[in-house]
């Protein structure tokens, strides 16, 4: 079910921008979903970010100065907006990348090949395209931060004498 209302709402014309979304007349994406896929793009960076952000169940963000080392001197502009300015394209990128994956699982079935005697028919430099753009924006995203990594512990060092 779609999202409705957020407080980021504000990004949408940039993330249709992105995707190219940008006649009013045949868009391809309701802002419902466009803004339920920027939720999702909060959620999804929270861990690269460290809980900067956190989503209530309102589903608008807030910054997180309640936990894990952040405090309101930690951002650079006072709300708002919410999200900071640096941090509007990584969300943006992330919501672009998390509806092309989408649209390429769903169309995974449709791209092929395929000829007779007198026709020919390829679309499979489309799907080519599609994941192209898909990997521009993964490189994109890996420009501004860096992808959480599977790491042990940090290990302390203590006096084995008490």
């Amino acid at each position: 079910m779609p999202i409705r209302s957020s407080n980021l709402d504000y990004l949408i014309d940039d993330l249709r921008l992105q995707l190219y979304d940008i006649d009013p007349a045949s868009y391809r994406y309701e802002d419902d979903w466009l803004l339920t896929t920027l939720v999702a793009s909060v959620k999804a960076l929270m861990s690269w970010w460290n809980d900067k952000y956190v989503i209530d169940g309102n589903n608008d963000v807030a910054r997180n100065t309640a936990s894990n080392g952040w405090s309101s001197s930690d951002y650079k502009y006072d709300s708002p907006p919410i999200v900071q300015r640096g941090d509007e394209r990584p969300v943006i990128l992330m919501a672009s990348i998390i509806i092309k994956k989408g649209t390429l699982e769903n169309n995974a079935w449709d791209y092929g090949s395929w000829r007779d005697d007198e026709i020919q028919f390829s679309n499979i430099e489309g799907g080519k395209q599609k994941n192209s753009s898909l990997v521009k924006d993964w490189e994109e995203l890996k420009g501004y931060l860096t992808p959480p990594t599977k790491k042990l512990a940090q290990t302390f060092k203590t006096d084995l004498i008490n």
